[in-house]
């Protein structure tokens, strides 16, 4: 049986060696299911399903809750203004059905990308310096908001297997800005890991991989995140030391990324030289003995056509021996995390 870029993905989550380097791009459809009404909901001020006021602007890489409009003012009251929404009063068949229309689910894993996890639904809620001071002054009020977050996405995963029929949930949760973890690992443990524990496990109970993204310096967490079963990790910035991670956790966890966006891929005077080498040297770096996959993401999507043309070159000897067919493979130039088309209502009629 001939390997394909599912199958070669596969095996990359299961921690194994892989017969070309996987990779995001090439290896997986994905989509944030368009059913969900949370976030931005098109480009200015625009409420979402929660009530969360959000700014969104053409010139922004993305949406940032309105934060002198908090939608928790006092998150010892937090119970008195949210309100979860019932899901079943959702048109989530015929959105998969949109969604999904172009996977290709032969050669392709699929994979659902769900946002704002519970310590970034905190912030977005509460704004982001007001729920860093309420996470040591009001710790358990943290902890039963971001509980009730975690019962509520884990009913979107259980739906989105149902109607979606994903492989992997890529869920996403920041813990750290560039330099250091948003909170100490004590408390970390406290607040957020018994409810990740239980999101992971929703994952896994559904037949579905857990991917979980987690920006900035969070090499500290690794071990934490590998001892509740998250089966990938990603984006694994430069400052995690990601060969140092892999050496590691490459048995019980995947790294997906691991590329010098901030040193060099997003710089805007970076020329396509300088990218192209530092490309490749993450891969010479990070693709030996698999348990690895490809993921870049940049802030100029113009450049993903110069990473598709890195790769192509990188895998081609790989895949002719295995004699698998060597394409190149297009850009689209979509965004993923582009929510400023997501406007109006998705529930059902009639």
């Amino acid at each position: 049986m001939k390997l394909t870029e599912r199958d070669c993905t596969l095996l990359a989550l299961e921690h194994k060696d892989t017969p070309w380097v996987p990779a995001a791009d090439t290896g997986q459809d994905s989509c944030i299911p368009t059913v969900l009404e949370e976030g931005a909901r098109g480009y200015g001020i625009t409420t979402d399903w929660f009530g969360v006021k959000y700014l969104l602007r053409p010139d922004q890489p993305g949406p940032m809750p309105v934060e002198n409009e908090p939608r928790i003012a006092d998150i010892e009251n937090w119970r008195e203004v949210v309100t979860f929404p019932n899901l079943d009063e959702y048109d989530w068949e015929g959105c998969a059905a949109r969604d999904t229309a172009k996977w290709d689910r032969q050669n392709k894993v699929s994979n659902v990308i769900l946002i704002n996890g519970m310590f970034e639904s905190l912030h977005m809620f509460c704004g982001f310096e007001n729920a860093l001071c309420d996470i040591i002054t009001s710790e358990d009020a943290c902890y039963d908001f971001m509980g009730a977050m975690a019962d509520y996405k884990i009913e979107v995963i259980r739906r989105v297997k149902k109607y979606y029929n994903a492989d992997k949930i890529q869920f996403h949760d920041d813990y750290a800005n560039n330099d250091a973890l948003f909170m100490d690992i004590p408390r970390w443990r406290r607040l957020i890991k018994p409810h990740l524990k239980r999101v992971v496990d929703a994952a896994h109970e559904c037949g579905m991989y857990y991917e979980h993204h987690s920006c900035g310096k969070i090499r500290d967490l690794v071990g934490e995140l590998t001892e509740l079963g998250v089966d990938a990790l990603n984006p694994v910035q430069l400052q995690n030391d990601p060969k140092k991670l892999k050496d590691i956790y490459g048995d019980q966890l995947t790294l997906a990324g691991g590329f010098d966006n901030q040193g060099c891929l997003d710089r805007p005077d970076a020329t396509r030289q300088e990218i192209e080498d530092s490309l490749r040297n993450t891969l010479d770096v990070m693709a030996p003995g698999g348990k690895w996959i490809a993921r870049v993401s940049f802030l100029d999507k113009a450049k993903d056509q110069i990473w598709l043309d890195v790769l192509d070159e990188y895998n081609r000897p790989m895949k002719e021996k295995y004699g698998v067919k060597w394409t190149r493979h297009q850009a689209t130039g979509k965004d993923l995390y582009d929510l400023s088309q997501r406007t109006g209502s998705t529930r059902r009629t009639g």
